[in-house]
């Protein structure tokens, strides 16, 4: 099969399994969301900040070991999973221990209870995660899908029975344990004879030693990512991390529908460029082309939107997360400049860099959140999308060093999507312009949604940008298969 066809293929796949996956959280969040309290899912939100710094150290860079090892053998792959079980067992212990002084520190003695249930589910991570990293490796998005909707279908099951039965914030918890548990057993039923599941402890020393430099930038990445929830539940409280947390997942919303069908094949993809001795500057404008020409339409007409939106998936009690939603809008597009950026650099073997743009990017972003706090959760949302700007600025020199891809290569990739955002945020504007009151929200969300659409088709047919093509190609491939079956 050519490579272009291929690609096309894994894309088309990942991108299904990301739509379902997206549409099987949806109906749990709208679930919960109606049973769950704020300050319920705040508390979760806490005890999630700090099951995700200790993530890093869990994987310690293992999984992006696996996906740009040149040879991965049979050997290299039991001794990955050796390196991942030790530290998912070190860490899982460390998370345990500190469960009482947390919860003495939030003043929260539930945090405790959920803390423990994190640690069992850090326990059982490394058995599905390192199977799943080389079906990644090898674009086996078919098994790489399966694993993901079927862990996901299991967990959302799992927590709209324990929400049911009145288990509060717990619930989010078990069902992780859950999901992760069934993401293991899925992987593992899936593999193929050349992946073993038996783990080999010796031969560690070439994937700590990337490890070590891979989760020094990981672990600055994910505290700066995810500070507001530590740092809102402290200064401020559980309840206004609740707001804060239903209002950033609204937006993280196109992370998990487009990034996260994509974010899989960005670094096998640009490992591949380099082993073939491929410039990279070209298909880096390809991919911020297209990824803002959906990425900057979503996030305009979402912040036009947004009150119909969290009215509808969360009902009118959620309403103080409606201007949390259009500023972090705001964020959410200027991060789709640096979103393939730190993967690109470790594809051409620079992963020191990456660490450095983290080291440097994250401090920036925790002070503004740190300072912002004491004012007010919009405070903390506008210095979110400050702290995006400062790390495109810092990153701009560091990409240019190791890969040549300027910031001139980046800005002029988006010119068209500007135009398209434009064309796309008309019609949701109309709808709320004559019914701001937001009476009907689900009739002024699927209004303005069907207005999106239109607006941004015309915007990429209109403007010639790139998609169009694809689009054209999607409406013959279509035609052609009605016409087989007539």
């Amino acid at each position: 099969m050519p490579a272009d066809t291929a690609i096309k293929r894994n894309l088309g796949i990942a991108f299904v399994t990301q739509y379902t996956d997206l549409f099987i959280q949806f109906v749990g969040v709208m679930i919960l969301a109606r049973i769950i309290t704020s300050e319920e899912i705040g508390i979760y939100s806490v005890a999630a900040f700090l099951m995700a710094l200790l993530h890093v150290f869990r994987d310690f860079g293992v999984t992006k070991y696996l996906i740009q090892e040149p040879e991965l053998t049979p050997e290299k792959i039991r001794s990955a999973l050796g390196a991942a079980i030790l530290l998912a067992w070190a860490v899982a212990l460390v998370l345990f221990s500190l469960r009482h002084p947390v919860a003495r520190f939030y003043d929260e003695p539930r945090l405790a209870d959920i803390m423990a249930v994190m640690s069992i589910s850090f326990a059982v991570t490394p058995f599905g995660s390192v199977v799943n990293a080389i079906y990644r490796r090898d674009m086996a998005m078919r098994k790489v899908a399966t694993v993901q909707i079927g862990s996901g279908l299991f967990a959302t099951i799992v927590s709209t029975i324990l929400a049911l039965n009145g288990f509060g914030a717990m619930t989010l918890a078990w069902s992780n344990l859950a999901g992760i548990s069934m993401y293991g057993v899925i992987a593992a039923l899936l593999r193929g004879p050349g992946i073993p599941l038996l783990p080999r402890f010796r031969d560690l020393r070439d994937i700590l030693r990337f490890g070590s430099i891979a989760s020094l930038g990981s672990l600055a990445n994910v505290a700066g990512n995810n500070s507001h929830d530590v740092i809102i539940g402290k200064m401020l409280s559980l309840e206004a991390t609740g707001y804060f947390s239903r209002g950033n997942g609204f937006v993280q919303i196109f992370k998990n529908l487009i990034s996260g069908a994509v974010g899989p094949l960005v670094l096998p993809y640009f490992s591949a460029l380099r082993h073939q001795s491929s410039d990279m500057v070209q298909p880096y404008r390809a991919a911020i082309i297209y990824i803002t020409g959906v990425a900057w339409p979503f996030f305009g007409a979402l912040a036009v939107l947004a009150l119909p939106i969290v009215r509808t998936f969360y009902g009118p009690n959620w309403d103080t997360s409606v201007p949390l939603v259009q500023i972090l809008c705001a964020a959410g597009a200027l991060s789709m400049l640096t979103m393939f950026a730190g993967d690109v650099m470790i594809a051409n073997g620079h992963v020191k860099a990456v660490t450095k743009l983290q080291l440097l990017t994250q401090p920036v972003r925790v002070a503004a959140i740190l300072a912002a706090s004491t004012f007010g959760l919009a405070q903390v949302a506008a210095a979110t999308v400050l702290a995006e700007a400062a790390a495109f600025a810092l990153l701009s020199p560091l990409l240019h060093r190791t890969t040549g891809i300027t910031v001139r290569h980046v800005l002029g990739a988006t010119l068209r999507s500007t135009l398209v955002t434009g064309f796309t945020v008309a019609g949701p504007l109309l709808v709320m312009l004559f019914d701001s009151g937001s009476g009907y929200p689900l009739v002024d969300a699927i209004l303005g949604g069907l207005g999106a659409l239109a607006g941004w088709l015309a915007g990429v047919f209109w403007c010639r940008h790139p998609i169009r093509d694809h689009l054209l190609q999607a409406r013959l491939w279509l035609s052609a298969r009605i016409l087989s079956r007539s």
